[in-house]
């Protein structure tokens, strides 16, 4: 509460009225004095007294003071060498079953001329009480009588309330006790000026403890997460961090206490840490003290660690009471990494902030032992594969906001030549399939196979919706649709969406890659099918990608329906019963707020296109544009902002059967491209005609979202661009990578 100041009649000085404090369990009330004088040696007050108001506690109990309201002293030249004594008259009312103690304390300790010279000083400068009865010359005292013996008791700060200057204390409730105290003063007439002399305030401090423990617990404390890294480390060597706390204290204000919070109370973390209390912030409010206090929780020895908790622990330096918080501080992740798992991943923001974002996408198909030793030309990167592209950017988020990470996988090795055919799979989250090697003309052996290309490394809102809901399973449930002799798994959902470039992540159980046969998707209960659908499959996930433009407009839905009745279904064998469906979400492409392209897979003739920013890179070309056949080799581009492969996903290179191109030369596989914002391209002509002997495929194009700020997306080897992410983010094993980490909060303080 303020402090009120109350002008009297002119022969009473100006006092300051009682200020009350309330301690959650204690209550302080606290009274200042001016006194100064208009006769010699003798102490005057008035006839009005003033009754401190009173705060009662939640447990009802209250104190209160009451004083006269002004004292003077005088001096004139007259009595001089001898000790003048006056009663204070200071009385105590509580009702606390436990009682009270009264203290004084003061910043000065001198009785000061009106004419800011001449000084009186106090008998007792030292720290303990002085068993006397008498004043020395030229000195003043306070008096406290214990056991009927006088004391001349110290003048503690007002910060630093110990038994030396406890004046008077009950352990039951007391009414209108009288505190055993005296001022005193003896002045030597040869030395004193005559005149009003004053102390810059006594300050008289009840308190009454409103419970049998000495213990408390604390109000509020915000900012209670502190993010650490993995080591326990603060975000970075500068950072700290502010709590704000309240207990249930009202504090006096600081025109005689001053700022001195950091005297009063220790703030101390896990018995480990001490967090400085500081004057900013600090609020007295109904609900009690509200101050803050700073950590450095890189001192911390030994680190607290993501994942524990820590108590937080106010102890009240003067008063000796202290409140406790148990598993108050919760040590989090303030920076958490996602690495490839072949499945969506769940992000949660424990704590609102801005989040600095990286994304690597991942590379193309490795090279095997065998194409790591090949030479074309030289060089020894044949079918080597295109790398990730980088992106990063800043988001705010809330605590507890959600979103989903999809971290890129990089593409399948193609085969060796001479080794069994196979197509390369592309990586997660839309890599494009390899193409195996042609049959060697006039051999029974094939030739190298392509590389599949690298999947994207996205970040996207979290999708509530779960279609599963709407799935007629194969046999799973008795809904009217058991066909257990149907190759689909499953009919619906019936997914009404908007037009635009979907991803469909389709949760299975018990479906293993053999019993899978493909998908089905169409709209209008099956009388138009989508376009650019693309399906990978990595565990139990099954992404399937597709564009809806709504032409033609769905024409067979049942009257009321608006459509699209958007239909994806799976195609499993019938010898597998036991297939079901748990979860079928569909994200918009265009959602994603941040991408990281793919980097495509490599061909005999061409390293894979790497990842980029606003354009994926076109494949690299190992050989000479001298040699013959150098007109039969294609080399497509990467991804851009508006086009490519497809919306989401790199093309993948046409698969073949066993075939090859008239005439003598022998003709490798062809590469998948890399995921992006929008994927690469790769070659599709048609192997039996097509002169195209040799081709490459370009990488995914990266993405920043408009809500994303800061941003910057770009590829391995682009000009003037900082490489350094690909030393210190790149996984070793070259598949994608995302990265959050705090770069500011609520809380943080540097």
């Amino acid at each position: 509460m303020s402090i009120k100041k109350f002008t009297i009649k002119s022969w009473f000085p100006v006092v300051l009225l009682p200020t009350a404090l309330f301690f959650a369990g204690l209550l302080i009330i606290s009274t200042f004095v001016f006194i100064y004088s208009n006769t010699y040696a003798v102490v005057t007050y008035s006839s009005e007294t003033n009754t401190s108001s009173s705060f009662t506690s939640t447990q009802g109990y209250s104190v209160s003071l009451t004083m006269p309201k002004s004292v003077t002293f005088g001096i004139d030249g007259t009595n001089s060498s001898q000790t003048i004594k006056a009663d204070a008259k200071v009385i105590v009312t509580t009702n606390s079953v436990t009682g009270y103690k009264l203290y004084l304390t003061s910043h000065s300790k001198e009785l000061t001329h009106v004419n800011g010279l001449n000084q009186i000083n106090y008998a007792n400068p030292g720290n303990t009480s002085i068993q006397k009865s008498s004043l020395d010359d030229d000195s003043w005292g306070v008096f406290v009588k214990r056991n009927n013996v006088n004391y001349i008791i110290p003048i503690c700060e007002s910060a630093q309330l110990t038994e030396e200057c406890l004046i008077s204390k009950s352990s039951v409730p007391v009414t209108n006790e009288k505190a055993p105290i005296e001022y005193g003063v003896n002045v030597n007439s040869e030395m004193a000026v005559p005149g009003h002399y004053s102390s810059a305030g006594l300050v008289y401090t009840a308190i009454a403890n409103s419970s049998t423990t000495g213990e408390f617990p604390v109000t509020e404390l915000t900012n209670s997460k502190v993010p650490l890294l993995a080591n326990g480390n603060q975000l970075t060597s500068s950072t700290k961090h502010r709590f704000k706390i309240t207990i249930p204290i009202l504090e006096n204000q600081s025109e005689v206490l001053g700022d001195a919070i950091d005297k009063r109370y220790k703030v101390t973390i896990g018995n480990r840490l001490d967090c400085k209390a500081t004057t900013n912030g600090r609020v007295h409010s109904a609900k009690g003290l509200t101050f803050d206090c700073i950590a450095d929780f890189n001192t911390a020895s030994p680190r607290f660690l993501p994942g524990q908790k820590a108590d937080l622990v106010v102890d009240t330096i003067p008063y000796g009471y202290t409140y406790l918080k148990q598993n108050a501080v919760e040590f989090i992740a303030g920076e958490k990494t996602f690495n490839y798992t072949g499945t969506p991943q769940e992000m949660v923001s424990e704590i609102t902030g801005n989040y600095r974002i990286e994304a690597m996408g991942a590379n193309g198909g490795d090279q095997t032992p065998a194409q790591a030793n090949e030479h074309w030309y030289g060089s020894n990167e044949v079918l080597a594969p295109g790398i990730g592209g980088y992106t990063s950017g800043i988001k705010g988020m809330f605590e507890n906001e959600k979103y989903m990470v999809f971290v890129g996988g990089k593409g399948q090795s193609g085969h060796d030549r001479g080794a069994a055919p196979y197509d390369a799979k592309g990586g997660f989250n839309g890599g494009g399939n390899g193409a195996s090697g042609l049959l060697v003309p006039g051999t029974n052996i094939y030739s190298w196979g392509g590389a599949g290309g690298g999947g994207s490394s996205d970040v996207r809102p979290y999708e509530i919706d779960d279609y599963v809901q709407f799935i007629h399973h194969r046999d799973k449930r008795t809904d009217g649709w058991r066909d257990p002799s149907s190759i689909f798994l499953n009919d619906g959902p019936w997914a009404n969406l908007i037009r635009g470039t979907y991803q469909a992540v389709i949760k299975t159980v018990n479906l293993p890659d053999s019993d899978f046969e493909g998908v089905s998707a169409y709209y209008d209960l099956g009388n138009a099918n989508l376009s650019d659908v693309y399906t990978q499959k990595f565990g139990d996930y099954i992404l399937v990608y597709f564009n809806y433009t709504g032409v033609p407009a769905a024409t067979h839905l049942p009257a009321g329906n608006a459509g699209p009745a958007i239909e994806i279904r799976l195609k499993v064998k019938t010898t597998n019963q036991a297939a079901d469906i748990t979860s079928m979400k569909f994200y918009k492409t265009t959602d994603r707020l941040l991408v990281a392209g793919g980097g495509a897979g490599g061909s005999y003739i061409a390293k894979g296109g790497n990842g980029g920013g606003a354009t994926g890179m076109k494949p690299s070309y190992l050989g000479s544009t001298g040699d013959a056949m150098y007109s039969r080799f294609r080399f497509p581009n990467g991804g851009n902002q508006i086009a490519g492969g497809g919306a989401g996903f790199g093309a993948s290179a046409p698969t073949h059967g066993a075939i090859y191109p008239n005439g003598s030369v022998e003709s490798a596989g062809r590469a998948g491209a890399g995921g992006g914002w929008f994927g690469g391209y790769a070659e599709q002509s048609d192997y039996s005609t097509s002169p195209v002997i040799g081709a490459g495929a370009g990488g995914g194009s990266g993405h920043l979202y408009f809500m994303v700020r800061n941003g910057t997306t770009y590829g391995y080897g682009e000009s003037g661009k900082d490489m350094t992410p690909w030393s210190t983010l790149q996984p070793a094993d070259k598949n994608g990578i995302v990265r959050f980490k705090l770069v500011d909060y609520l809380g943080m303080e540097n």
